[in-house]
């Protein structure tokens, strides 16, 4: 790290998004190498200016077409919830047709990250392995359920809506929470993302809601539908699926920062945002990210001195972040150097 906060990274990190990447990976005979992270994340920084600076570890990954995601920006969110990410940092291998080879999470070591690479990538053909393990126990919900994910991520859409509906149909209480999850990836991957029908997308989230309304997959479907509303210009709309997905659990601060997440990277609703992030700050002070959020809605909102105070805060509580470094640079720069 450079003195002013600067990540030189050893890295040669694909510019794009997934499908670049995965075009990529087809064309040049590799696999694909996915850092999902985000901002705040100190185990992300770690790899970001400790891990990824390393010539050994760029030599290791010009093996593949090394794609960085943050979680929270473009089309991160939807990748995050295509390959279930339940932590940052998370490292995807991935096959050219985007389906997972494997994953590891948390930062490690440079020596224990490259020869966990090197096993998941010596793995075999994880779509074809499914297929004969639904072959060989087509009772077997769980692996019907990965093997419908699996040919979604490889948009065999036909196939994944198959065996969706045995999925759905074999677990009708949800007992096992697998039927959420398989009217929830419909949605999502299927009808959104292939098909690009936002209407019927929504539609579908919200039988989900009705179905199944304590499942978090319900939870989720407020943010997604948000998501669908916007592509469709019904922003108005869009911010009352985020207040209800907050409204839903009062107490759940991660709903109001996602909620802000939301609006910072829609450009959409940020005032309403910017309130549920307040309650959140005032039960969680010593919170960056909240601070970094708060600044962001801020200066999209026109407040300049108050996004630079926000941001000075983030930088106070975490004063080793080269990102918050950074960060108080740009928002002072943006303000006019207040």
């Amino acid at each position: 790290m450079r003195s002013d906060g600067e990540i030189v990274s050893a890295v040669k990190w694909i510019e794009g998004d997934l499908e670049a990447a995965l075009a990529a990976a087809k064309a040049e005979g590799k696999l694909v190498f996915v850092d999902v992270g985000a901002y705040w994340c100190p185990p992300c920084r770690e790899l970001e200016e400790k891990v990824f600076t390393r010539d050994d570890v760029g030599a290791a990954l010009a093996k593949y077409v090394a794609l960085h995601v943050d979680a929270e920006k473009g089309e991160g969110p939807e990748l995050v919830a295509r390959y279930k990410v339940q932590a940052y940092p998370t490292l995807l291998v991935l096959d050219a047709n985007g389906v997972e080879k494997g994953r590891l999470v948390d930062a490690m070591e440079p020596p224990a990250l490259l020869a966990a690479l090197e096993k998941i990538a010596a793995g075999g053909d994880v779509l074809a392995e499914l297929e004969q393990k639904v072959a060989a126990a087509p009772d077997d919900l769980q692996a019907r359920y990965e093997l419908g994910v699996a040919y979604a991520l490889a948009a065999k859409r036909a196939q994944a809506e198959a065996e969706f509906e045995r999925v759905i149909a074999g677990d009708p209480d949800n007992a096992k929470g697998l039927a959420a999850k398989a009217m929830s990836d419909r949605a999502a991957f299927l009808v959104a993302k292939i098909d690009g029908d936002s209407e019927r997308a929504i539609a579908l989230y919200k039988e989900l809601q009705q179905k199944y309304p304590a499942a978090k997959e319900s939870i989720r479907a407020f943010r997604a539908i948000g998501r669908e509303l916007h592509k469709l210009g019904r922003d108005d709309e869009a911010v009352l699926s985020l207040k209800a997905m907050v409204a839903s659990d009062q107490n759940n601060d991660d709903l109001k920062s996602s909620f802000g997440w939301f609006a910072f990277r829609e450009r959409c609703g940020q005032a309403a945002a910017l309130e549920a992030v307040d309650l959140a700050v005032a039960k969680k002070p010593d919170n960056a990210e909240l601070y970094y959020l708060r600044a962001e809605l801020q200066h999209q909102l026109g407040r300049g001195a108050e996004a630079v105070a926000a941001i000075r805060e983030a930088a106070r509580l975490e004063p080793e972040s080269a990102f918050y470094k950074r960060q108080v640079r740009r928002f002072t720069e943006l303000s006019g150097g207040t």
